[in-house]
C-alpha cells in the first residue's frame, strides 16, 4: 500500500508540476526584472556581501528563467495530457505569454553586464536572443497552423517592444566592449597608412614622368585643445528681442543654432563657455554636472589608455581642479564615474525617450487589446497571470521611460535645471558610491590561525586563493567610511604635488618615488631608505604597515599620548593598501613584485612566535615582537631562505621612534602618501572599469583625480608639427 500510496502521490505531483511550471516560471521572470529595475543600482553603492550577491545572483538567474520558460512553452505548446483537474493552459494564451519572456531578455535599463568582460562577448547574447527570436516565432506559428489566434496583434506588439529592447542590450555591449573602443584607434591608423600609400603613388607618378621636383618642410603650430562637447551654463540665446538689429556674431550664432538638426546638445560656441576660472567657492549642483560631464567627455579615454592627451589639456584640467575645494573634487569624480558606469553596465549609450515611448506605446496597445478580448474560454487564474504580465510590463516600460527622462544627461540636454530644479539637483545629488573602503592587518590574521571552521564562513573573511602555490588565505576585511579630514587630507597632498609639476616630467619622476621624496625633504634618506627605495613596492609595504602597527599599539598603550588626524590618516591607508595587496593583486600587480614569498614567510614567522609565546590578543602580539632584539640586521641572521619582513619592521618601528613625535607621523603619512600615489599612478585604467559597480574603490578616486591635476601617464609634451610638401618645378 505504501508503495501504491508513493507512486499515487509521484505521479499527482509531476501532473501538478506540468501543469504549473510554466506559470510559475513566467511570473518568476517578472518578478526577476522587477527586482532587477529595483536593486541593481544599489550595487555601485553598497559592497554589503550579501546584497551584491543577491544582485549578481538575481542577473544572471534572469539569463536563465527566460529561455528556459520559452523552451518550455515550445515543448509544451499543443500537449494536454495534464489531468483537466490541474489545469491545461490555453494555447493562445500560452504564445501570447511567450514574447513577453523576450522583453524580459532584453533586460533592464539600469543593468546589462556585471563587468566589463561580459561586454566582449556580445557575440554569445546576440546568438542567445536571436535563439530566443527565432523560438518564439516558431511557437505563435505553430499555434497558427490549426486556428487563428485572435491574440496575434498583442503579441505582435510585446515581440516587436521586446525585439527593441534586445537590440538595445546587443548594441550596450558592443559599445562597451574593449574592441570597439579601441576600433576607433585602428581605423585612424588606417587611415594615416592610406594617405601615405596615396602620397607615395603619387611620387611614383611624378618620377616616371621626370618632373624636377622639390621637398620643402613647413612648421605648424601646436594643435589647439579643442573640447568635444561644451555643456550649458548659463546659455541662452535672445529669441525675445524686437525689431532690433542684430550684430555679425549674432547672426552667425542664429545661423548655426538653426542649422544644428534642432538637437539641443550642439548649441553655438560662441559665448559659450564653461567658467574655468571660478575661484574656490562650492559649486551648485548644476555646475559640478555639467563641469563632471564636460571633463568627462574630452578626458574618458583615459580609461582604455589609448591616447596620449597634450600639455594644453594637462594645463587645462590642473588650473582648474586646483582652484576646486575637495568636496567638489570629488562629487565632480564621483559623476564622471557614473557616467563611465552607465555607458559599460547599463543602456544609456542606446537608448532614448523616442524608443522607450515607442515601446511603453507598444505595450500599452497590447494591454488594451487584450483587455478587449473575450476572456470567457480562459481558466481564471490564467487570465490573472495573464493581466500580471500585462500590467508589470507596463510598470517597467514607465520606470524605464522615467529613468531616461530624468537622467543626469538627459537633464543637461533639455536643460532641465531652470524648468525643474528641485528633481535636477535632487537627481545631481544621488550618492553614487558607498563612501566607504575595506582594510585588512597582518598581526589580527595571524593571530586569526586559530579560528574555528564555522567562524571563517562569516562574509567579512574573504577568500583568496593564489597567494601561494594555490593555498586558501582566509583574510578578514573590517570596513571603514571614507571620512571629510581624509577626502581633505588626499586632496590637499595631490593639489601640493601637481603645483610642484608643471610639465609632465616633472609630474612623473613625482609620482614614481614610493617614500624617498619624503626621506629626502627630513634628512631621513641615509637612514631609513633600506626600508623603501632598496626593496620591491610590496615589500616595502609590508614593512611600513608591521611597522605603522607597532608604533600606533605604543600610543594607544600610553595615556599621555592623544590620537591624532596624521596617525589616524596612516592606520586608514596602510590597511587598506594591504587590503589591495591581498585580495585585487591585479590592482597592484605592474608594481607588487615577490609580495606573496613576503607576505607568506612573514605570516608564518609571527604564527610560530605567536604560538610559541602563546599569544592570543594584539596587545600580547605587538610586545612579543618589539621584545625582539634588532641590534643586528635580520636578514644577517636569517640569511636568504626567508623574505619575512617581521623583524625587520621591528627594527624599522625603533628607528622611527627616535624621531620627535610630531616629525615621525608626519613623515610617515608622507610615506604612506607616497605610496598610494606610486600605487595609483601605475595602475592600469581597465582596472578601474569594474570599480564603479561594485560600490566604488577610493584608489579609483586617487587615481582620477590624478589625472585630472596632470599627474597622470597619458600627457605628454606637443611636439614641434612638421609637414612635408612636394612642389614640381616649373
Amino acid at each position: 500500500m505504501k508503495t501504491l500510496d508513493i507512486s499515487y502521490l509521484s505521479s499527482k505531483a509531476q501532473q501538478l508540476w506540468s501543469a504549473w511550471d510554466i506559470r510559475v516560471f513566467v511570473l518568476l521572470s517578472l518578478l526577476i526584472q522587477c527586482l532587477l529595475v529595483s536593486c541593481a543600482s544599489q550595487k555601485k553603492r553598497t559592497n554589503n556581501g550579501y546584497l551584491v550577491t543577491l544582485i549578481s545572483s538575481v542577473y544572471y538567474l534572469a539569463d536563465w528563467v527566460a529561455p528556459f520558460t520559452i523552451g518550455l512553452i515550445s515543448t509544451r505548446l499543443g500537449i494536454t495530457t495534464c489531468d483537466p483537474g490541474f489545469g491545461v493552459i490555453n494555447g493562445d494564451l500560452v504564445a501570447f505569454w511567450s514574447p513577453f519572456l523576450l522583453l524580459h531578455l532584453g533586460g533592464p535599463d539600469n543593468v546589462t553586464s556585471l563587468s566589463a568582460d561580459e561586454n566582449d562577448k556580445w557575440q554569445q547574447t546576440l546568438s542567445k536572443i536571436m535563439a530566443q527570436i527565432v523560438a518564439i516565432i516558431l511557437i505563435n506559428a505553430k499555434n497558427l497552423q490549426h486556428k487563428s489566434n485572435p491574440l496575434y496583434l498583442a503579441s505582435l506588439a510585446i515581440f516587436v517592444a521586446g525585439g527593441i529592447k534586445s537590440v538595445e542590450r546587443v548594441l550596450s555591449h558592443l559599445s562597451a566592449s574593449s574592441i570597439s573602443r579601441s576600433e576607433k584607434y585602428l581605423d585612424v591608423s588606417l587611415i594615416t597608412r592610406q594617405a601615405y600609400a596615396k602620397i607615395f603613388e603619387l611620387q611614383l607618378g611624378i618620377r616616371e614622368a621626370k618632373l624636377p621636383t622639390q621637398v620643402e618642410s613647413v612648421q605648424l603650430s601646436p594643435k589647439k585643445f579643442e573640447p568635444s562637447y561644451l555643456p550649458r551654463r548659463n546659455v541662452e540665446l535672445d529669441f525675445k528681442m524686437k525689431n532690433l538689429k542684430l550684430d555679425r556674431e549674432s547672426l552667425l550664432q542664429f545661423k548655426e543654432f538653426l542649422t544644428s538638426k534642432n538637437n539641443p546638445s550642439y548649441l553655438p560656441r560662441g559665448n559659450v563657455e564653461l567658467d574655468f576660472k571660478t575661484e574656490n567657492d562650492k559649486l551648485d549642483g548644476e555646475s559640478l554636472f555639467q563641469f563632471a560631464s564636460f571633463f568627462y567627455n574630452n578626458f574618458k579615454e583615459f580609461v582604455t589608455g589609448n591616447v596620449n592627451y597634450s600639455d594644453k589639456q594637462r594645463q587645462s584640467s590642473r588650473e582648474f581642479f586646483l582652484r576646486r575645494s575637495y568636496p567638489d573634487a570629488f562629487r565632480i569624480a564621483e559623476i564622471e564615474l557614473r557616467f563611465l558606469h552607465e555607458d559599460l553596465h547599463t543602456k544609456a549609450a542606446t537608448r532614448t525617450p523616442l524608443m522607450r515611448f515607442v515601446t511603453l506605446a507598444l505595450v500599452t496597445t497590447a494591454s488594451f487589446s487584450f483587455y478587449l478580448h473575450d476572456k470567457r474560454r480562459f481558466s481564471k487564474i490564467d487570465i490573472c497571470i495573464s493581466y500580471t504580465l500585462v500590467f508589470g510590463a507596463l510598470v517597467l516600460e514607465i520606470v524605464s521611460l522615467l529613468m531616461v527622462i530624468l537622467s543626469g544627461r538627459c537633464v543637461i540636454v533639455y536643460n532641465c535645471f531652470n524648468s525643474a530644479k528641485h528633481i535636477a539637483n535632487a537627481i545631481v545629488n544621488i550618492r553614487e558610491w558607498s563612501e566607504s573602503f575595506c582594510k585588512c592587518n597582518l598581526i589580527y590574521y595571524c593571530l586569526g590561525y586559530r579560528t574555528p571552521w564555522f567562524i571563517r564562513i562569516i562574509p567579512g573573511c574573504i577568500r583568496s586563493e593564489s597567494l601561494h602555490e594555490g593555498m586558501e588565505f582566509k583574510i578578514t576585511s573590517t570596513s571603514g567610511t571614507v571620512s571629510k579630514s581624509l577626502k581633505d587630507k588626499i586632496f590637499k597632498e595631490l593639489c601640493t604635488r601637481s603645483k610642484l609639476a608643471p610639465d609632465v616630467e616633472t609630474a612623473t619622476m613625482i609620482c614614481s618615488r614610493r617614500g624617498d621624496w619624503a626621506l629626502n625633504q627630513r634628512s631621513s634618506h641615509r637612514q631609513l631608505k633600506w626600508s623603501l627605495g632598496e626593496v620591491e613596492y610590496g615589500h616595502s609595504l609590508l614593512l611600513w604597515h608591521t611597522a605603522n602597527d607597532l608604533l600606533l599599539y605604543n600610543i594607544n598603550a600610553s595615556e599621555n599620548d592623544a590620537w591624532c588626524s596624521e596617525q589616524e590618516f596612516c592606520k586608514e591607508i596602510s590597511e587598506y593598501l594591504l587590503y589591495l595587496l591581498l585580495t585585487k593583486p591585479a590592482v597592484m600587480a605592474p608594481i607588487a613584485g615577490n609580495w606573496v614569498k613576503n607576505f607568506w614567510d612573514t605570516s608564518l614567522e609571527a604564527k610560530r612566535l605567536f604560538r610559541k609565546r602563546s599569544i592570543t590578543n594584539y596587545e600580547q602580539a605587538c610586545q612579543a615582537i618589539l621584545s625582539v632584539d634588532t641590534n643586528i640586521e635580520p636578514v644577517i641572521l636569517k640569511g636568504d631562505a626567508s623574505a619575512s619582513v617581521l623583524f625587520d619592521a621591528c627594527r624599522l618601528a625603533k628607528q622611527l621612534k627616535g624621531f620627535k613625535e610630531d616629525k615621525r607621523w608626519s613623515l610617515m603619512s608622507e610615506v604612506w602618501m607616497e605610496l598610494l600615489i606610486y600605487a595609483a599612478f601605475h595602475s592600469e585604467g581597465t582596472v578601474h572599469t569594474e570599480n564603479p559597480s561594485q560600490g566604488g574603490e577610493l584608489l579609483t578616486f586617487v587615481w582620477l583625480l590624478m589625472y585630472h591635476l596632470g599627474l597622470g601617464k597619458q600627457f605628454q609634451e606637443e611636439p614641434l608639427r612638421t609637414r612635408y610638401k612636394l612642389v614640381v618645378k616649373k
